[in-house]
């Protein structure tokens, strides 16, 4: 098989299996097909050593260059603010230096509430500037001879304003957490703000509803987490509380359940202890962290957490987000897990929800946004379960459930709490749970626009390129898509995804295009990355219901549905795709965009805004 050279480069740190699809994904494909039973060994060993990395806000960050002698060169926004220099050990950095390997303490440091502790980590500058992805100011500093210090400082008003802002919490709300947060009790945060122990407490319960919480830990830990952004799944943190502060095993568990917002009676049901045990271990704990409460050790292990996935995180690392240009909200479900949303604004405008892809999340395409905000819509997006920062719904397991039935009542639930009668739609992908939602609730669709949308996997033969050749393997061994999913995920960056795009883009013409222009290549990256922190339990539900799917009965009456189909789709048959869809939806109008292809939701906003209007 031919291969592009500008795409078979080799990636000596990219999975063999995923090196063998971007060298050559036809070939791939021909096994797939030909002997599909052999995709196991190939895909499993890989997956299991897969790694999931971190997105982190950047004010979350301290750090600092040192020169020899322990002074500060050049410091992070955060470690000036925080006046971390106050705590840098000389001795420490020259270790570092003289080792060549991160030393790491913990260290007493003075705030508001008074003592607490932190952690810092010292690291030759030759070590620490390939591996670690630090804050770019520091970039500057010339690395010979420098140490490079990172600290866990406690978490910033503003990243906690804005994971308060995710839930709506009000003003008062936002300045009793954030008091909590610091003081690591309901009473020594009322004390700082002057209010009433009633008062707080009652503010705290309608804050409980508003987010899902049971107890004042799991708020912290909670809204702490969020405030260094997003951490990757499967992380196992216990071995940092224990090489750090000395703790055993057993209390680490006992840490970190606490921490998550557990009672100290469920703590002990989950290890088989007792409580009087757990209780003994606790107050151990409570003494090594320098914390004399659930709520600060909360706090502190959140903060422990993000260090230990930023140390963890080396060149193939997510990197860091901007929170503040994605306007995340947050709504509970009754059984407290959450689901992740957009408010891309204007309020008053006709509202619209933009439907994600497969693979991508609620970070929707800001051309897309645009042309619809131009129209006059307020534009909102949604991750459906177990995608993007959505919660998996709990006890629902792959091929065991229908994974659109699940995204339609999520949308239901959104659309109650935001009291929207009905929403228009725009479906990039997620055609099914559109579907989905037509049976449930007929009455809450406005018009609905399906571009490009996918058939279950056996209904279309045609597979291109990295991504056909995933299609294909999905179809052949469904059992192993949560294996494909955690490989994918766990080598993902931005370049890798770049040229899987670029090669199942070709004979595109609009999508090469498209591929080609970094508003665009920034915009898919963005919306795909949440998929590397290891948040694939979506993506594997919905694909294992598309491998095994069959056809669906007809949905009569959808006069307001248009269905886009660009003639350059390289993923899928447009003829077939039409056939499919026309027997689903009989009465809705199918509209043809020959210059359009797989992108036709970014590259051809016009013909979307038109079939809305």
């Amino acid at each position: 098989m031919q291969r592009s050279d500008d795409l078979a480069e080799s990636d000596p740190h990219l999975s063999p299996f995923l090196q063998a699809v971007l060298e050559n994904a036809d070939a791939v494909l021909a096994t797939a097909r030909s002997a599909p039973d052999s995709l196991a060994s190939l895909v499993e060993t890989d997956a299991a050593q897969a790694e999931f990395l971190p997105l982190f806000d950047p004010q979350s960050i301290a750090a600092a260059v040192l020169d020899a002698r322990g002074a500060v060169k050049i410091a992070s926004r955060l470690f000036a603010e925080e006046r971390g220099e106050r705590y840098i050990d000389p001795d420490l950095a020259e270790r570092a230096l003289r080792l060549g390997k991160p030393v790491v303490v913990p260290v007493a440091i003075e705030s508001d509430a008074g003592s607490e502790s932190a952690i810092f980590v010292y690291a030759s500058a030759a070590t620490a500037f390939p591996l670690w992805r630090l804050p770019p100011e520091l970039a500057a500093e010339a690395p010979d001879g420098k140490v490079v210090v990172l600290t866990t400082l406690a978490a910033r008003e503003e990243p906690i304003e804005r994971a308060c802002a995710a839930f709506g919490l009000t003003g008062l709300q936002t300045r009793i957490v954030q008091a909590v947060v610091r003081a690591g009790t309901i009473k020594d945060a009322a004390g700082v703000l002057g209010l009433s122990h009633v008062t707080a407490r009652e503010a705290l319960s309608d804050v409980y509803r508003r987010t899902g919480v049971r107890r004042l830990p799991e708020l912290v830990g909670l809204l702490s987490g969020l405030a260094f952004g997003l951490m990757p799944s499967e992380a196992n943190y216990a071995p940092l509380l224990v090489d750090v502060w000395g703790l055993s095993g057993k209390q680490a568990a006992i840490a970190l359940l606490v921490a998550g917002g557990a009672s100290r009676e469920e703590a002990a049901r989950t290890l088989g202890l007792s409580v009087a045990v757990v209780r003994k271990d606790l107050e151990q704990v409570f003494a090594a962290l320098r914390v004399s409460s659930a709520s600060e050790l909360a706090r502190t292990v959140s903060t422990m957490s993000a260090l230990a996935a930023l140390l963890s995180a080396t060149r193939r690392q997510l990197g860091f987000a901007d929170p503040r240009a994605e306007p995340l909200r947050l709504l509970p479900r009754s059984d407290g897990s959450r689901i992740a949303w957009s408010d891309y604004g204007p309020a008053a405008g006709r509202p619209v929800l933009i439907v994600h892809s497969s693979m991508t999340s609620r970070l929707a395409p800001s051309g897309l946004v645009a042309a619809l905000q131009a129209a006059g819509f307020r534009v909102l997006s949604i991750d459906r379960p177990g995608f993007g920062m959505s919660d998996p719904v709990a006890g629902l397991r792959a091929g065991e459930h229908d994974p659109f039935d699940a995204a339609a009542d999520d949308l239901v639930a959104l659309l109650d709490a935001l009291r929207l009668p009905a929403i228009d739609i725009v479906a990039r992908g997620g055609a099914q749970a559109v579907l989905a939602m037509a049976r449930r609730a007929p009455e809450r669709l406005g018009k609905v626009v399906l571009v490009n949308p996918d058939p279950p996997s056996g209904s279309d033969g045609r597979r291109h390129g990295p991504l056909g050749a995933f299609k294909e393997a999905y179809l052949r061994r469904p059992e192993l898509i949560a294996t494909f999913a955690r490989l994918l995920a766990g080598n993902l960056t931005r370049e890798r995804l770049h040229r899987m795009v670029q090669q199942s883009m070709r004979g595109s013409p609009p999508d090469e295009a498209a591929a080609a222009d970094p508003r665009f290549a920034e915009d898919y990256w963005r919306s795909v990355r949440m998929f590397a922190t290891g948040r694939i339990q979506g993506y594997v539900n919905e694909q294992v219901a598309m491998a095994r799917g069959g056809r669906a009965a007809p949905l009569l009456g959808q006069a307001g549905w248009s269905v886009l189909l660009g003639g350059y789709d390289t993923m899928h048959d447009p003829e077939q795709v039409e056939r499919y869809w026309r027997a689903l939806l009989p009465d809705s109008a199918f509209v043809h965009v020959p210059d359009a292809g797989r992108f036709l939701a970014m590259t051809h906003t016009s013909w979307v805004v038109a079939a809305l209007v």
